[in-house]
């Protein structure tokens, strides 16, 4: 066997001399084969891997030519991805970033992905986690790891790539409880956090008590995702009608215009409420009386006057 081994690998670098030779392959391809890479227009992953890291110039040329490869091209930049020996953390994140753009379907991309997850440099995580949704990697396999990823390192960019599996994120929703309690995160991945739990949506629905309670949280920022998210969650958080009203009169105008505005998606529930939101009508934010309007159409359209229709705007 071993005879066979040694026969097989003096024949192929004997192959490979005389292919040089005569000038049918370039060295590096020839060792591309060798070392069994992935190739892209007659190219190894160390070619792309070399020009991804060279100057200007062939960095632009391999960044067109593999964008434009589609999915044909994910193999090699898969392997670029996972090259953590040979490729830079710069290279690393252009292959990962290229990955979410053409590693649509491609097996290769979501294993890779996945794998970047642990990738050592920081930056390389973020835009791995970034382009998992991306790339379409199936929730059963990037929501796991991205709720992983977030248990250890809690990151705006890894809850921003969990949310956009929506309603499949719902495994998540633990962590990003977590994560939007803790008041020693920062405010941005704290409100990331709480869009991301209204973007669960109905799944959601045990989270609506600490939603209400961030109504009256500091931060203008997480009352007003806090009021978001309660509105994504819909019906199944009937019991924010009356937390959601309180806040109708907040000093920041946001949070008035989406605490009127999930009013209006939390649905028949919120009509107990009807003379705070008509209230809204009087708000000196042109926002926050649309958003009125919009939720007294929806909840109790006998409320909402018909405009006065003048001579001239009758006129044909």
């Amino acid at each position: 066997m071993k005879k066979r081994l040694v026969v097989g690998v003096i024949l192929g670098l004997a192959v490979a001399l005389v292919l040089i030779a005569v000038g049918r392959q370039p060295l590096v391809a020839v060792w591309g084969h060798l070392r069994g890479e992935p190739f892209y227009a007659g190219w190894p992953a160390s070619h792309w891997r070399q020009l991804l890291g060279g100057g200007p110039g062939e960095q632009a040329e391999a960044l067109e030519t593999l964008e434009g490869a589609g999915s044909a091209g994910a193999p090699v930049l898969a392997a670029v991805l996972q090259d953590q020996r040979r490729a830079s953390a710069e290279v690393r994140c252009l292959a990962a970033e290229l990955l979410g753009k053409v590693g649509s379907g491609a097996d290769a991309a979501a294993t890779s992905l996945v794998a970047a997850l642990q990738d050592p440099d920081p930056y390389v995580r973020s835009v791995a986690s970034a382009a998992v949704p991306k790339a379409n990697v199936p929730a059963r396999v990037g929501v796991p790891a991205l709720v992983e990823l977030l248990g250890r390192e809690q990151n705006p960019v890894h809850v921003r790539a969990l949310s956009e599996y929506r309603s499949e994120a719902e495994p998540g929703l633990a962590v990003l409880l977590q994560i939007m309690k803790n008041p020693d995160v920062d405010t941005e991945t704290r409100w990331n956090a709480i869009r991301a739990i209204g973007k669960i949506g109905a799944a959601a629905a045990s989270a609506v008590p600490a939603l209400v309670a961030a109504l009256q949280d500091p931060a203008a920022t997480i009352r007003e995702h806090s009021a978001e998210a309660l509105g994504d969650i819909g019906p199944p958080a009937a019991e924010a009608a009356q937390p959601l009203a309180s806040v109708l009169h907040d000093p920041a105008p946001r949070v008035r215009r989406d605490a009127v505005r999930s009013l209006g998606q939390i649905g028949p529930s919120a009509r107990a409420v009807l003379s705070d939101i008509q209230a809204a009508l009087q708000d000196q934010e042109e926002i926050v009386r649309q958003a009125a309007r919009n939720t007294l159409q929806a909840l109790a359209p006998e409320t909402v006057a018909e405009p006065v229709k003048t001579a001239a705007s009758g006129a044909k």
